[in-house]
This record gives structure tokens, sequence and C-alpha cells, in this order.
């Protein structure tokens, strides 16, 4: 049995940023309840086991570096929705891969909503990359849940925090590069980006096809974007939405401020949408959006000198309690613009209890509070390696793909931070999980790409942005597709992290042409959302009516048939319920 051991840096979950998902399985141990990764043997002809009902799972074998075949190998961790046909039908079109972090976590979660986009003739193939979750071997810096409690009670979540969280995050980060040297040094130099991409044309060669089709999502389109430029012969379908600008990606962290450039006019887009809709709708509704920004900073700072407690002893045997704080309320903040279709109303709520001085839905939203019961039963398999946490990997994968040298002193770390933090709101706090730990960490990847992102590929790339994403902003989009030759951009006109963040129909048909025969959609496509923030779904905004397809139900294995409309209508809520609840899960499971 597996059980998850809680620690003090719970706002850090939130932030599922450039690499998204990457948090399927915290500081916990690999065995599970209801199928054991450990029990499959990994090889480079990979035979695939019945796991969790519907889906089928293997491990595959890889070099652990390419560029020394001696150093090891890598065992990845693939999960599949197969596809209603054989191969050898004609029908079959291969697989397709997907990753936003842990593609593994992904297809497990979200298989009918990718299924009803998609149709029935590939293999939905979710997979971890090096370092994460059920890929082996693990970036296993801490040895147990109390040592990663230890240092996470000392690692500041927000900058901005107080007078010393700056110079706490220096100290920390010092001591993690440390730990990295001395435990986990031939890991950490085999994560780079560049190998999970070589990875993925091994995969699809497994597969017994030559050309990758893949969709990729927030740090997933830098490994697709990597990939395109390492491979460009092999590009079928590619699909990255959420882009990130790879350039700034592996130019050096604190180029990823630019990452920000939308985020506080995302925030603002939700105040807008908050009075549009009134009082009825929106709890946090003032007679102006600058009167409703002017709460909302209020709360802020209100919050920043008075915490305020949680606590439930509603169920005695297991007590919940805590404190949101100021660090707390910001990442919740950024969690409700990552997803504002799904969680802005519940946010409102929030926002208003917190005004009065109870925790509410903000505090219980991704689960801020804390088991007395978990602390007093924190448990591990010592037997099993122990999973890496969001700032582990995200330093291995990010500091280790920089091409320059991002190690900083403490007053260069200083005049950097000031230089570039008033960019947004939420700077800080994305400072201390990404670009911060970097300023000392130690170890680069053997396999770093360092090519051009100009090419010609194959098969034209698909490429989506959100107008106002918080994390990839849609210049990042743009960008990206200036150098793929024959490459198209669809925007998305919606709030949020991705087009997962708000369903459109309109862009659903888009990808269904993409993958189903390459037709990409017109350059300058605009796609409206089908919903609206606070309001329930309007109607399609999908034009030349809705196509029917038979796609098989993931969960059951078998045929059913919908139109597009209906098949997304149940996605699109099933997919908001599963966001909501892997969010949830993953945050309870780190606090």
């Amino acid at each position: 049995m597996r059980i998850t051991c809680p620690r003090a840096a719970s706002s850090l979950i939130a932030f599922s940023g450039l690499i998204y998902g990457t948090l399927a399985k915290p500081h916990a141990t690999r065995d599970s309840t209801e199928f054991s990764w450990a029990s499959l043997a990994s090889s480079s002809n990979p035979s695939w086991t019945p796991c969790y009902d519907a889906f089928q799972c293997t491990r595959f074998t890889v070099p652990l570096q390419y560029s020394n075949l001696s150093a090891g190998e890598a065992q990845i961790a693939l999960l599949m929705s197969p596809s209603s046909f054989k191969p050898g039908d004609e029908n079959y079109l291969g697989p397709i891969l997907f990753n936003p972090g842990s593609g593994v976590q992904y297809i497990l979660e979200l298989a009918d909503y990718f299924r009803a986009i998609i149709g029935p003739k590939y293999d939905l193939v979710g997979f971890d990359p090096r370092g994460v979750g059920e890929t082996t071997p693990p970036l296993a810096i801490f040895e147990s849940p109390v040592e990663a409690l230890e240092f996470y009670s000392s690692f500041p979540v927000n900058s901005n925090e107080s007078v010393s969280s700056l110079g706490k995050l220096y100290t920390q980060s010092k001591i993690l590069s440390n730990l990295v040297l001395d435990r986990a040094k031939d890991v950490a130099e085999s994560v780079s980006t560049a190998a999970v991409a070589t990875d993925m044309l091994a995969i699809t060669k497994a597969f017994g096809f030559d050309k990758l089709s893949y969709w990729g999502v927030s740090y997933g389109s830098v490994l697709g974007a990597t990939y395109a430029a390492m491979f460009p012969d092999n590009v079928g379908h590619l699909l990255i939405d959420g882009v990130v600008n790879s350039h700034d990606w592996y130019g050096g962290p604190r180029n990823l401020f630019s990452s920000l450039q939308d985020a506080d006019q995302a925030l603002t887009s939700i105040y807008e949408a908050c009075h549009k809709v009134g009082p009825t709708l929106c709890a946090i509704y003032e007679n102006s959006t600058d009167l409703i920004s002017a709460r909302v900073n209020k709360i802020i700072n209100d919050v920043h000198i008075l915490p305020v407690p949680v606590y439930n002893d509603t169920d005695l045997s297991s007590i919940t309690f805590g404190s949101v704080d100021y660090s707390v309320l910001i990442s919740q903040l950024l969690h409700i613009v990552y997803f504002p279709y799904a969680l802005a109303s519940i946010g409102a709520e929030g926002l208003v209890q917190l005004e009065q001085g109870t925790s509410g839905a903000i505090a219980f939203q991704g689960s801020l509070t804390q088991s007395v019961e978990d602390f007093a039963t924190c448990e591990f398999n010592s037997s099993q390696p122990f999973v890496a946490g969001l700032v582990e990997t995200m330093s291995a994968i990010l500091c280790g793909d920089a091409l320059v040298n991002q190690t900083l002193t403490f007053p260069e770390l200083q005049s950097s931070y000031d230089q570039q933090v008033s960019i947004s709101i939420f700077a800080p706090y994305v400072f201390n999980i990404g670009p911060g730990p970097c300023t000392s960490w130690p170890v680069s990847g053997k396999d770093r790409f360092n090519g051009s992102f100009i090419t010609n590929t194959s098969s034209p790339i698909l490429l989506i942005g959100n107008t106002l994403d918080p994390i990839t902003p849609i210049a990042g989009a743009r960008n990206m597709s200036s150098g793929f030759a024959g490459s198209v951009m669809l925007q998305q006109n919606s709030t949020g992290h991705t087009t997962l963040s708000g369903f459109s129909t309109c862009t659903a048909l888009a990808i269904h042409a993409y993958f189903a025969n390459g037709t990409l959609p017109a350059p300058g496509t605009v796609c409206q959302p089908d919903t609206t923030i606070f309001q329930n779904p309007a109607n399609s905004s999908a034009e030349g009516g809705i196509v029917n397809i038979t796609i098989p139900n993931a969960r059951r294995g078998e045929p059913e048939a919908y139109t597009l409309r209906e098949a997304v209508d149940v996605a699109t809520r099933s997919t908001f319920m599963a966001k909501y609840s892997v969010m949830g899960r993953m945050m309870r499971r780190a606090f």
C-alpha cells in the first residue's frame, strides 16, 4: 500500500506551470494498490499488459544517455488507451503521444476527452518523461518524506512573502544543489528535453511508424518543438498547445519571466467577466472592473499581514487545519487564472470568505488544509524508490536544458529579481519554483539541444494559443510558428492555460480534422470558446455542422456512437471535473 506524506510547502503544487502534470504522484513511493508498475519487465520491444481497467501499460527501455550508451538504461512508463482498430487495419493510424509533464496520469484521467475529439483510429499513448512519475530511474534527491518535509518547510513559496524570502530561496537552492550532486547527479544529467524527444522517436518506431503524431501541452510544447527541430523528417501530425517560447527556454530560465507577460491581463479579464455577469453569478462583484480589482488587492494585502486560519473538526478522526497566507492565496489565484471557466465562481466565493475572515472555498479548492492523522501515520516503503517533487523535477529539466550559465551570487540574484519581478503579481511565486533554484543548480544535461527552430518539417505543425494565457502567452505560439515552415497557429479566444482550460467546439473540430487527415485551419483562424467565465456553456461555436463519429469508451472498452457535439459535451464536463480532481489530489498528497 502506498502512503503519501504531507509537506509544508503546499502551495507549490498549485503551480502546474511549464511542467504541467509532473506531480502526478509527488513525494510518494511507486507501488500502488491499483497497479504495480514495478511488476512490469522493461524491454526495447515492449509487450502491453492490461492496467487500470480499460488501459494497457508497458515499460520501454532506452539508453540513459544517447551520447554515452555505456551510461546505463532508463525505463519509460507508457500507458495506452487502444484504438478501436488493430494494426494492419486500413483504419488504424498508429499512436498519438501525449505529454504535458506526466503523460501517464494525463491519459489515465482524460482519455475520454481526447478520444471524443480525435476519434477511434489512434492509440492514445501517455508517457512519463525521464525523472517524472513512473519512469525510472527516479530523480531521488530526498531519501524519505521526513527529509523532504525538512527541506520544504524552509523553502519559500513566494519571494514576496517576507524580507528574508529571497535569501531563504538562495540558501535552500544551495542545499538542493549539494543534494543533487551527492545523490542524483547521473539521473539529473539524463533528463534533458532533447533526450526525451529522442525517446519519443524511439517509442514511435516501436509501434512500427517513422513519423511522430503528438499532442503536447505547456512543457509538452517544448518537447514537441525540440522534436521537430531535431527530427524534421520524422514529423507526422504534431500539435502543440499552450506554446512556450523555446528560444527563451533554452536561453536560460531568467528569460522565462516573459512567459508572464499576459498573466495580469488574464486576471483582469476575470474581473471584467465578473462585472459583466453581475452579483448573482459573481460573489466579488462591484460596480466597475477597477473596483473589483481594488477589492481583491485589499484582500491580498490583508491576508499578507494577517493570514486566515483553516480548521475543520467536523470529523474528529481526521481534523484538518492550516492557514491561508499570502503565498497560498497568490498560488490559488494563479490556479484560478489557469482554469477560470471551471474555478472562477468558487474562487470568487472563497475570496469573499477570506474577506470575512474565514477560509472557505479558497482553502479547500486545492486542499490547503492539513490532516493531523496524515502526520501521525506518515509512513513509506523504504524498499521502493522515492519520487521527486516539483522543484527537483523542474530544476533538473529547466536548469539542465539551459545553454548559458545560470549561477549567480546573492547580490546578482537580487539584482536580476528586482529587474524582472514587476512583470506580474505572480512573478515572485513563479520565480521561486522555476528560475530561482537555477541560480545554484550544478548539473547540465548530457544530451542538451543546441540547434535551430527554423526548419522545414515533413508535415506541417499545428500550434494553438489562447488569447490570454497566464503562463504561455500567445506571443510564444506566434514566435515558434514563424520558424516552422508551413505551420499554422490557431488562436482560441479565451482566458486560461491551454485549450483545456475552456472548451471550444471550433477548436475541437480543427484538431479532429488535423489528426484525421492533416487538414490545417486557415491562417488567422480565431475560435470562440463554448463557455463564458461565470456562466453556463453557450451554444456551439462550430461552423459547418457537427460530424458523426464512433468512439470507444475508454473506461469500458466498447464502441459508442456520438456526435462530436454530444461527445465533447460529456468530455468537457468530465475534463473539468477530472482536472479539478487531479489538481486537488496532487495538492492534498503534497501537503
